[in-house]
């Protein structure tokens, strides 16, 4: 790869020139490289640019990658340009930006595997990390890619062409491990040469016209043809809509409706940025530093966090970071039908509306919800659509969960307060919580006072309605990005313990129950079915009932043919008069306290107190559960009965104090 300025063109192609017997010389992506003997080289089949392009299984994703090379800082465009055009009957896909350009050393590295040497500049993260974007990017959308570029003082071109390995038989693509570039000006000619005969332009001065179509003194202009077919046409349709590029929709063989869904939403709505690149460039970066124009249309992008109805921040604290992470969660303004996380990473989108919670449930719980969080501590994969599935995403992922859920209620709780009568929480029509617009100029976001509804297609600082940031050189407002807390009281929580308080409280007069207790030696312990048959059940409870009745503090102990030896679903309501009676304390709690349905009393506990058995007989007795219908110690009774709680079957069965049958 050549670059030379005052008008004279040199260019580098890609893969070898074949002489009568075979290669005489090889290039590494763009500019020759002498074989020497002695020396490792790394060489991949030409093949491999198609199977690295593979990884690509959604053609937005590759596009995305391309985007990302402007948007990154070494390139730092201001402006992306994205079209379709015709060459030569050649449909052709175009990316032209307004960056800093590249040099041919630079060029040549973007040109080959593996090189990336990007770093952050002015807070400014870079998103390429593999140097394999362009590569698998380009040779997704199609067989063929040029780029020209200049840097103020260069103009270089390199070609990437699969169709051009397979005209000369190359046998593999060089990518030398130690680079040693030789370059003359032979070189450059035989470079030159190459990409007239194998590309599009078939003169040096067309060359030129496409460098000239370049904006301003720096810039690269990318052209990809030969693009991919389906069925004898392109995979995007350029006619639905003269101002997009969207993917052609698929007919429904079984309801005959046509559309269009990623293969992970086959169950689910697809998102129009699922299917349109200017719905999905619009979400593509969490705060856009660049404008994307598609096909002569600015796309209006957005602060998504800023986009959102009902918006509150929580924090999330893995135990794998040392600082929290601000979760942004918020409703859907346009649809509610699109909800979900979306994850970033280092800025740019990676995984959208992906359902967490309460939202992988088939109902309406979640419906409208999005969450939003850059996860710059996770890896992405190098396709940049999804991250490694390691133990510090599946954490990440059930937090979300967690989070989402807690905003849902909290949300539906005070809405109810608010409008008990309306629409469900989903369907009330919303409108974002602040109306935030980007300079044209400086490509900073400005916050624009409520009641604003439409803005001039074109939009500066100076139209700001807030003195204090009329001016580009004004920063943008400030962010707190480090939160500690959560920025709402999560009290639906404390809402529903305080319910069943009262709930509780509320059924402590009842004296309906479904449990009466026994007092069994326990030399005869047995199987409660054996000892007293279901059908003798409601007889025994009215006998047991009356006695509690007629005998209330009698100091005579009761008949053993008295006893009951336990109650199922029988029911025992005492006289109100006997029940508001003061009677004897037991243990400081008074009588006649509520017995649930499953839980173990005692027999003084329901009135009984005054048992003339003495101790000894108060260590034989035993409780019958009316769930499990078996029998167990008392004084695991007493130290429920104290704290007022309910021992349930469950409970029971955990009990170390179990008696089995």
């Amino acid at each position: 790869m050549v670059g030379i300025s005052n008008k004279t063109l040199v260019a580098g192609g890609s893969g070898g020139t074949a002489g009568p017997n075979g290669p005489q010389r090889e290039w590494d992506r763009g500019g020759m490289v002498e074989q020497v003997s002695g020396r490792c080289q790394a060489k991949l089949c030409p093949k491999f640019l198609h199977t690295n392009s593979t990884s690509h299984t959604w053609p937005f994703s590759a596009v995305a990658e391309l985007i990302d090379n402007a948007y990154d800082p070494d390139v730092n465009a201001k402006q992306i340009w994205i079209d379709k055009t015709v060459i030569n009957k050649h449909i052709c896909l175009t990316f032209t930006d307004n960056g800093n350009g590249m040099t041919s050393d630079k060029l040549h590295k973007m040109l080959s595997f593996g090189f990336s040497d990007k770093v952050t500049v002015n807070g400014h993260v870079p998103v390429g990390l593999y140097g394999n974007g362009f590569k698998s990017g380009s040779m997704r959308l199609g067989k063929d890619a040029i780029v020209f570029t200049k840097n103020g003082e260069t103009m270089s071109v390199g070609l990437l062409s699969q169709t051009y390995l397979e005209a000369i038989q190359a046998e593999h693509v060089v990518v030398p491990i130690d680079i040693r570039q030789m370059i003359n000006l032979a070189e450059s000619e035989a470079s030159l040469a190459a990409i007239l005969k194998h590309s599009l332009f078939p003169t040096e001065q067309s060359l030129l016209a496409e460098l000239d179509a370049i904006i301003g003194k720096k810039g690269t202009r990318i052209i990809i043809w030969n693009l991919r077919s389906y069925k004898s046409a392109t995979e995007f349709d350029f006619e639905k809509d003269k101002y997009d590029i969207r993917i052609p929709e698929d007919l429904d063989e079984i309801t005959g409706k046509k559309g269009y869904k990623k293969q992970e939403r086959m169950d689910q709505i697809a998102p129009e940025s699922d299917y349109s690149l200017r719905a999905y460039c619009s979400i593509l970066y969490l705060k856009p530093r660049m404008q994307i124009i598609l096909r002569g249309q600015k796309v209006k992008t957005q602060l998504v966090s800023k986009s959102l109805a009902y918006i509150e921040h929580d924090v999330y604290r893995p135990k794998f970071l040392t600082k929290t992470v601000k979760i942004t969660f918020g409703f859907n303004c346009k649809n509610k039908e699109h909800y979900g996380i979306m994850m970033y990473h280092k800025n740019r989108l990676i995984k959208a509306y992906e359902k967490v919670g309460y939202q992988l449930k088939a109902n309406n719980m979640g419906v409208g919800v999005v969450g939003i969080i850059e996860c710059n501590f996770l890896k992405p994969t190098h396709n940049k659509q999804d991250f490694d599935y390691t133990n510090e995403y599946r954490l990440t992922i059930l937090a979300l969960g967690d989070k989402l859920n807690d905003y849902w209620n909290e949300m539906k709780v005070k809405k109810n307060a608010e409008y008990p009568l309306n629409l469900p929480v989903e369907d009330i029509q919303k409108r974002p919580d602040q109306t935030w617009v980007q300079c044209d100029s400086c490509l900073k976001w400005r916050k624009l006072p409520d009641g604003i509804d439409h803005l001039p297609e074109k939009w500066y600082c100076s139209n700001n309605p807030d003195p204090q940031f009329r001016n580009c050189d004004v920063p943008e407002e400030p962010e707190d990005e480090d939160l500690v807390h959560p920025t709402y009281e999560k009290t639906y929580k404390k809402r529903d313990k305080d319910k069943y308080r009262i709930r509780q409280l509320e059924r402590l007069p009842q004296i309906n129950t479904e449990l009466l207790f026994s007092t069994i030696p326990l030399q005869s312990i047995s199987p409660v079915k054996d000892t007293v048959p279901r059908g003798h059940l409601s007889e025994a409870a009215n006998t047991y009932a009356a006695r509690l009745v007629n005998n209330r503090g009698s100091p005579q102990s009761e008949p053993e043919s008295n006893r009951v030896k336990a109650c199922g679903n029988d029911k025992v309501r005492l006289d109100n008069d006997i029940r508001n009676k003061p009677g004897k304390k037991n243990n400081g709690v008074m009588p006649y306290q509520l017995v649930n349905s499953g839980d173990l009393w005692t027999d003084s506990e329901l009135g009984n107190t005054g048992s003339s058995e003495g101790a000894n007989e108060a260590e034989n007795r035993r409780l019958v559960c009316s769930r499990c219908v078996r029998r167990w110690e008392g004084d695991l009774l007493e130290q429920c009965f104290l704290l007022k709680m309910s021992v349930r079957h469950c409970f029971a069965n955990r009990s170390k104090r179990k008696f089995e049958y």
